[in-house]
């Protein structure tokens, strides 16, 4: 078992890997749910719609954390905890950015099409004070 080096963390965050974004419900219980980021000069983005359940935690508590593994082997990891910023600033480019990272070029571009057309959205921007990783080490 080793954790990754810094480059080693900014080469697993470049690739388009599912993310699980927990954020705090008014209760003070995780709400966990899969995203789309950006990892971007030490920060990580997320693109959420304007009604979900994790804009509205964020908003009362911008306390999150950001799990992000491997689902085959050599088995890895990295959590990224910090807090968040809900902005609009940049929001199409960036939404155009995340869905062509993650469905390529064409999907992608269909795609973030559909979502500014379809819905209110929002990007979510962490400033992170705290990495954890792990890597197998096969």
């Amino acid at each position: 078992m080793a954790r990754f080096t810094e480059q080693e963390i900014d080469a697993f965050l470049a690739e388009p890997r599912i993310a699980h974004l927990v954020t705090l419900r008014a209760a003070g219980t995780p709400h966990v749910a899969p995203v789309w980021f950006l990892w971007e000069e030490g920060q990580a983005v997320v693109m959420v719609d304007s009604g979900s359940v994790k804009l509205r935690n964020i908003r009362r508590n911008p306390a999150v954390a950001l799990s992000i593994a491997t689902t085959e082997r050599p088995l890895s990891y990295v959590v990224l905890e910090g807090r968040a910023q809900v902005t609009d600033d940049g929001l199409d480019p960036m939404v155009d950015r995340i869905c062509v990272h993650y469905d390529g070029p064409e999907r992608g571009a269909a795609f973030a099409k559909t979502l500014k057309d379809e819905c209110r959205m929002f990007l979510i921007k962490i400033d992170i004070d705290r990495i954890m990783s792990w890597q197998d080490e096969e």
